[in-house]
């Protein structure tokens, strides 16, 4: 008869349990692939506000975050600064312009000849901010 009644308490004990945990995960937030379309749109939304805010007050900062796009401006603006000077590097970067406008021979020259002339201005960097930087 003890050992019915040590049964007993054992699967009370696991029913309590199961029910915790079924009520824990019920309560759980939908990952964002199980959200509806709308909801999964609205959290992306709202993720991406966020994203750019931090993006924002980094950047006032000074000390802006290494995102993609932040990343591409200073490779792009060293490219431009490197252009408009002749640096080291200078040549690979005017045949790397050329190869990615295949069929339009004079894009290079003419980015080159912008980049010497200042019509085609870094963002990030520029002459004053690396001689700061030192």
């Amino acid at each position: 008869m003890s050992n019915t009644h040590s049964n007993d308490k054992q699967t009370e004990a696991l029913a309590a349990v199961y029910k915790a945990v079924a009520a824990a995960t019920a309560k759980k937030p939908k990952t964002v692939r199980e959200r509806s379309p709308e909801d999964r749109a609205a959290y992306m939304r709202e993720a991406k506000r966020r994203q750019r805010e931090r993006a924002r007050a980094a950047k006032q900062a000074g000390r802006p975050e290494a995102l993609d796009e932040a990343i591409r401006t200073a490779l792009a603006d060293a490219a431009i600064l490197l252009l408009a000077t002749g640096g080291p590097g200078a040549d690979a970067l005017q045949r790397a312009v050329s190869l990615a406008f295949p069929g339009r021979p004079a894009v290079a020259s003419t980015v080159r000849a912008r980049c010497r002339v200042g019509t085609l201005r870094p963002r990030v960097l520029t002459v004053e901010s690396l001689s700061t930087k030192g």
